[in-house]
């Protein structure tokens, strides 16, 4: 029998009216809090507890856009229904397979927890198969008025047990939660 259930958590930024970026995909809106002097928001240390990175083809070509790849040596699965995105990353992996049949069969060979970047379509395909166990949301002070969506007609309803929150200098706000049931 394993000896860790690994989580699979959401840990993402979104504006007080709940997008996680423009409708163009930017996400210029949350620069000022990105390389902050004062702190990184727990980012290290939150970093360094997961194994591996899950994000979508949309997800994935924006990060593509950074410069260098931020997540380094991490395992990352990019689910897509195309063949293949233009440009490949190391320890990149591809998946145009069922989502749920995939990630049970990951949790089953990794010890270590899962974060879920985003974008709003694969949140909301884990959220509907149940296969989410921790939200970490970041609000950010500023109100878009429009964009993608971080739950975007998830089509059921999530209860959520709090955990924690954190307030920060710059009026940012971390909230901590587990998903009941």
């Amino acid at each position: 029998m394993k000896e860790n259930n690994p989580r699979i958590k959401l840990y993402i930024a979104c504006s007080l009216d709940g997008f996680i970026a423009r409708e163009n995909g930017s996400i210029d809106w949350l620069a000022e809090y990105e390389n902050s002097p004062e702190t990184d928001y727990g980012y290290s240390e939150f970093f360094s507890s997961i194994g591996t990175v899950l994000m979508g083809r949309k997800t994935y070509e924006q990060v593509l856009g950074f410069g260098l790849w931020p997540y380094g040596e991490k395992k990352t699965y990019v689910f897509t229904r195309q063949n293949e995105p233009l440009r490949r990353e190391r320890n990149i992996k591809f998946v145009s397979e069922d989502v749920g049949k995939f990630v049970r069969r990951l949790k089953e060979n990794t010890d270590e927890d899962i974060w879920l970047v985003g974008g709003s379509q694969l949140i909301r395909a884990f959220l509907e198969e149940d296969l989410v166990q921790d939200l970490i949301v970041f609000v950010v002070p500023v109100i878009l008025g429009s964009g993608i969506p971080l739950f975007d007609r998830i089509g059921k309803e999530v209860r959520l047990r709090m955990i924690d929150t954190e307030r920060y200098e710059g009026g940012l706000v971390r909230l901590e939660y587990e998903i009941e049931g």
